[in-house]
């Protein structure tokens, strides 16, 4: 592949797919906007790098989510282990006309969840079949229909009475 044609499969994919980049950002970073969009840089860097060893093994957009995750997992791993340095940034403005209060609850929840659960909830979301998250998990799609309808109780009482 022409360095040019590299480059517009890269732009292909993080166009096609910006959505679901995003989404992985918002669930990891939640309200911190400059630790989301350094995630996603980082996710986007990923993509350029391990572009050309993507099969078709599984769809595109489960191969960027899984990168995405991954990529998220990482970097939250990496900052654990940082001492934490607090400072007196305000966080963005919730429940904005472009993002209902709801989602910003429902998002706040979600992150109150494990890793691996926010990863399946993340991967319903973005409309993934239990049968494509099986694939990639090696999990049976029983077992994830069962996780998820639990998580999704979990959710409903994270959320009651915000």
């Amino acid at each position: 592949m022409s360095d040019k044609e590299k480059l517009e499969r890269y732009d292909e994919l993080i166009t096609n797919h910006k959505g679901l980049i995003i989404k992985a950002c918002q669930t990891y970073c939640r309200y911190d906007t400059d630790a989301a969009r350094d995630l996603y840089q980082d996710i986007a860097l990923e993509i350029w790098t391990h572009m050309d060893k993507f099969k078709n093994n599984s769809s595109e957009a489960t191969w960027i989510w899984h990168l995405a995750a991954n990529t998220a997992i990482d970097r939250l791993r990496k900052v654990q282990r940082r001492p934490q340095l607090v400072l007196g940034t305000p966080l963005p403005e919730r429940g904005t006309e472009e993002r209902p209060r709801r989602i910003d609850d429902l998002y706040e929840a979600i992150a109150h969840l494990n890793t691996d659960d926010q990863m399946l909830v993340n991967a319903r979301l973005e409309d993934y079949s239990y049968q494509e998250i099986a694939k990639q998990t090696g999990q049976s799609e029983g077992a994830l229909r069962v996780r998820y309808n639990r998580i999704v109780k979990q959710l409903r009482q994270l959320m009651k009475g915000k």
